[in-house]
């Protein structure tokens, strides 16, 4: 009995202790939380989380890099040259400007189109049909210049133009959405990897182009790219691993858009595009009035593009790191609206201007611009799955389409209405409407979150709403009945 009762004891014991060892459900966040920093194995030892990439997430990150990359090239190539030979063809401005606005609206249309069709047709798929089309029509532009009338070359224009925005909405769209579907630990860094190829891209296509359209004439620009991005189709058929290729169930765009914090998102987005964009048709100009040349221009444009880029990667990684992706929004909001405030007033009260004021604020705006929207991405996607919605690459899909086709728009409204406010009003009111537009990024992030997390119908639940004695489907069904 005495040996009995002792074996219970030790039962006990090491019961109480493997209990001890078991996270509670309190000390194991809801999916789409922030992940726990240290992992707890079976011993009781502490490991930290895994930080590295796997040969497999490499892989993937490495083809949507270079395709991304070839495909916003292939986008901006015309930026230098086309308008010269356009205008030398009787065509005139507002005609050329539609030329690249379709181009957006394309995208802007077909990128949540193709989110919503990415998990029946598989995400691979359309990366690579998305590229193969890209580069096709790319090489085709190349031959309008053979067109025999003004109304053949226009048409086509047109028509290559909205075909290759519906071929980069498939292939940067589900190239966001297998990034984010691979990397679900760290899909700030991994979608601002790809995001860094786009600021890169917007710098070195006008470059490359005019320099290929200087050398070899109209064609050879298009030829290279389209080819380029081409290649890029048969290396990642071959490197890119087969993510996405089973088919899955279609997310849901309605109801990731029935959560008020997409919305919030989504405008932040639009605003850090429509911003960035509404510089294109008016910088150059105001540049040249203040005695800029050429070459200083565009080195100017360059570190816009490469500012952008470049501090996207360090925006993704802090917005993973530290969740604080609505800070970054704010932080960035404010700045942008700051700088442009300083940029845009002296104009209005018809002060003096160097050029040292915009060769300073212009690289730093780019920062505080992708800080605006880089963040947006990850804040949508932990939204959606705290409110409930399964993760996986239906809504990854769901969500890239939707922030592609925010920045689509972006792209498209923002040259529309900083060129007729430039015209009617003058550079700096153009500037001041961008500051005022971020402005209202700034208030309403900020009214938002005091909205969602105070008071509301509709609010999140809070962190601490969940006791140590809920189980996970506790948890699980409290989140869904909150959305």
């Amino acid at each position: 009995m005495e040996l009995q009762t002792h074996e219970n004891g030790n039962m006990e014991g090491s019961q109480k202790d493997a209990n001890s060892q078991v996270p509670s459900p309190m000390e194991t966040p809801p999916r789409g939380l922030a992940t726990p920093e240290e992992a707890v194995n079976a011993d009781g030892d502490q490991q930290p989380a895994k930080s590295r990439f796997t040969s497999h997430q490499i892989a993937t990150i490495v083809g949507t890099f270079f395709a991304a990359l070839t495909n916003m090239m292939a986008y901006s190539v015309i930026t230098v040259f086309y308008p010269i030979e356009a205008k030398k063809r009787g065509i005139s401005q507002t005609v050329i400007g539609m030329v690249f606005s379709v181009f957006s609206l394309s995208y802007s249309i077909g990128s949540p189109l193709i989110g919503k069709m990415i998990p029946i047709v598989g995400a691979r798929f359309a990366f690579l049909a998305g590229s193969f089309i890209t580069g096709g029509c790319n090489i085709l532009f190349g031959f309008i210049i053979d067109m025999p009338t003004n109304a053949t070359f226009t048409g086509f224009s047109f028509a290559i133009r909205i075909l290759e925005g519906l071929g980069s909405a498939a292939a940067l769209t589900s190239s966001s959405a297998i990034v984010a579907s691979v990397c679900p630990d760290d899909v700030g860094k991994a979608v601002s990897l790809v995001e860094t190829t786009v600021g890169f891209s917007f710098a070195i296509g006008p470059a490359v182009g005019g320099l290929l359209y200087h050398v070899a004439g109209f064609r050879i620009p298009f030829f290279v790219l389209g080819g380029l991005v081409l290649s890029t189709v048969v290396v990642n058929y071959f490197l890119m691993p087969n993510q996405g290729k089973e088919a899955e169930e279609s997310g849901s765009v309605r109801r990731v858009l029935s959560i008020p914090a997409v919305w919030v998102a989504l405008f932040a987005n639009f605003v850090g595009f429509a911003a960035t964009a509404s510089l294109e048709p008016t910088l150059a100009i105001f540049l040249d009035e203040l005695n800029f040349s050429v070459m200083a221009i565009s080195l100017l444009f360059v570190s816009l593009g490469l500012g952008y880029g470049l501090f996207a990667v360090i925006w993704g990684v802090i917005a993973d790191a530290k969740k604080c992706t609505r800070i970054l929004i704010v932080v960035g909001a404010s700045g942008s609206g700051g700088l442009f405030l300083l940029l845009g007033l002296p104009q209005i009260l018809h002060l003096p201007v160097t050029g040292a004021l915009p060769g300073v604020t212009i690289p730093i705006a780019a920062a505080t611009f992708s800080m605006l929207a880089t963040p947006t991405f990850v804040d949508m996607l932990r939204s959606s799955e705290w409110y409930g919605i399964p993760s996986g690459l239906g809504l990854t899909a769901v969500i890239s389409g939707l922030w592609n086709s925010s920045a689509a728009l972006g792209s498209l409204a923002g040259p529309l209405l900083g060129g007729v406010i430039t015209e009617y009003y003058g550079f700096g009111y153009s500037i001041m409407t961008i500051a005022c537009t971020s402005f209202a990024v700034l208030i309403i992030t900020c009214l938002f979150g005091i909205w969602e997390f105070r008071c509301g119908k509709g609010k999140r639940e809070p962190r601490e709403a969940f006791s140590s004695e809920d189980n996970s489907n506790d948890q699980e069904m409290r989140l869904l009945s909150s959305k």
